[in-house]
């Protein structure tokens, strides 16, 4: 069967690693058995039977299987755990099912580590705990069969593009389009390291502050968080207005609760910190647009951005820790669970829990983020209902980190640029052009693969959220610009490097005036100024003879 690919799926194809999962397993565990219960959950959900055509639509097989490959390394705990990295490594076949790789690594008699990896165009992380706790269903209870879930995920993925589709997608986007009216550019950050993660925990006594004080306006205290880490982002890139991306399931629907595949998503909520607020008053503003955000959440990021023609990345803030999922097989204990990879998924996210736990996970520069987490910690222990924000501290960053940004006079954050040189050509040439806009989609990509200028940026791995930041960055940098649909039918460097090089081409002279005036003038006029320009040209080469 073939079904059109769901947004989450068609962003999914610009995400640069794989969803993966590892635990360590105490206890007698039959590989054998194991394998029956993968057989009868990919049997059960048709997207572990799912490759995507070149056409760009989702193939669903009737039949498949996942192997779940059993490796003996005996004593041997570092090399079971970079056994199960490799598997992150190995590059999908996005042509052949399935998309989804299985290992049970045995150490021991009964130490075991349990590998997962799935390219996100099948699964999210809410799809993969779905995933592993079916396996123990099945191997627990030794079941044969499963009853197939009510809705497929490619009917949903049919269903999801009917409806975000003419009038219901226009009436959504007329809430959007307001709260969004003016948004600023996104936060520049000093990106392209790899991912991390840093934690810190907040003084007892302030969480139980803040915890009063978030219940007098109707807070979590991740509300609290979250309006902590805009007031130190605010700091950081001089700006009182700014966007947050907050994650949500992206299951709009509760029956679409038991359906596996990719649902998750986030919504954009934007903070305004104008007017010189009390920590109370932005706190209720926090609160305030992070459920209006939340309670218009059908229309996926990706589609917003592009219907929009805005750039909507953003620093992410999620609230609560991840949940860690993990096999429930009988006579068998979680040890533990083994990082595979960065779990960074965005820039940057920070997650709070209602027990003044932090946790950043980042690509950012390592000193840079433990100097913002620093600060959202110290902003959280100095705030009270009553604090002006602007008196909350934020450390002095110990780096040379730039805030890349400054206000323009109406009120939009623009990335600073700075000031060409006096002799410098304005307009840059063609090779220059491409070469910049190569630059600027490999960044995007976070790859340091070259693109040429006729590679086709959609086969590279990027999706419409790409080519809307793309769009951006050429708006900023040189003023121009590009219309999504010739993005889309020209997908080139070169063909789009032309687009811009032609706009920033200088207009030819407009010679009407010159010749109306030379028409005006009489014949003696005419010899005059011609006898002037002889003299002209003559003066010049005398006195060039004069400097040789």
């Amino acid at each position: 069967m073939r079904y059109p690919l769901s947004f989450a799926q068609e962003h999914a194809l610009s995400l640069p690693e794989p969803l993966s999962h590892a635990t360590w397993l105490d206890g007698p565990v039959d590989p054998v058995a194991l394998q029956r219960a993968m057989d009868v959950v990919v049997a059960r959900h048709p997207t572990l039977r799912t490759s995507v055509s070149a056409s760009g639509e989702q193939v669903v097989s009737e039949t498949g299987r996942v192997v779940v490959e059993h490796v003996v390394v005996p004593g041997d705990v570092e090399r079971a755990e970079s056994m199960a990295a490799a598997l992150v490594g190995q590059p999908f076949d996005l042509s052949r099912e399935p998309l989804l790789r299985a290992s049970v690594i045995e150490v021991g008699a009964d130490a075991f580590l349990f590998a997962l990896v799935a390219h996100r165009v099948i699964a999210d992380r809410s799809a993969l705990a779905m995933l592993i706790a079916d396996l123990s269903t099945v191997y627990g209870e030794g079941l044969s069969e499963l009853p197939p879930s009510w809705m497929d995920y490619g009917d949903y993925a049919v269903w999801q593009r009917e409806r975000l589709d003419g009038e219901e997608l226009a009436r959504q986007l007329e809430h959007w389009r307001e709260v969004l009216r003016d948004v600023p550019a996104p936060l520049r950050l000093p990106t392209g390291h790899r991912a991390d993660r840093v934690t810190a925990a907040v003084d007892p006594a302030a969480v139980r502050r803040l915890v009063d004080v978030a219940e007098g306006v109707g807070a979590t205290l991740s509300t609290v968080s979250l309006a902590a880490y805009a007031v130190v982002l605010s700091r950081y890139a001089r700006v009182d207005d700014l966007v947050v991306e907050v994650p949500v399931s992206g299951r709009v629907r509760v029956e679409l609760e038991p359906i596996a595949g990719p649902f998750a998503d986030a919504v954009p909520v934007r903070v305004s910190l104008a007017g010189e607020p009390a920590f109370g008053d932005l706190l209720v503003r926090v609160r305030n647009a992070t459920a209006h955000a939340v309670s218009h959440d059908e229309v996926p990021l990706t589609k917003l951005a592009e219907e929009l023609e805005v750039d909507l990345s953003a620093p992410r803030f999620t609230f609560g820790p991840r949940a860690a999922p993990a096999l429930d097989l009988p006579g068998v204990t979680v040890r533990g669970h083994a990082v595979l990879t960065g779990t960074a998924e965005a820039d940057l996210d920070l997650r709070a829990d209602e027990r003044g736990t932090l946790t950043l996970e980042h690509r950012t520069d390592p000193g840079f983020a433990a100097w913002l987490l620093r600060s959202v910690v110290a902003v959280l222990e100095h705030a009270s209902a009553d604090t002006a924000v602007a008196e909350l501290p934020v450390p002095a960053p110990e780096g040379d980190w730039s805030a890349v940004t400054e206000p323009s006079p109406n009120g939009v954050v623009r990335p600073v640029t700075a000031e060409p040189e006096a002799d410098e050509d304005p307009v840059p040439s063609r090779d220059r052009i491409e070469e910049t806009m190569a630059g600027i989609w490999a960044e995007l990509l976070r790859t340091t693969e070259p693109i040429g200028p006729h590679d086709n940026l959609f086969a590279r791995g990027s999706g419409s959220l790409t080519a809307v930041r793309f769009a951006a960055r050429i708006a900023d940098l040189y003023g121009v610009t590009l219309p999504m649909d010739r993005i889309v039918t020209s997908p080139t460097i070169a063909a789009l490097a032309e687009v811009v090089s032609a706009e920033l081409a200088p207009d030819p002279p407009d010679d009407t005036a010159r010749d109306a005036a030379l028409a005006d003038l009489s014949d003696d006029e005419l010899d005059d100024l011609l006898r002037a320009v002889v003299a002209a040209r003559e003066r010049r080469r005398t006195t060039e003879g004069d400097l040789r």
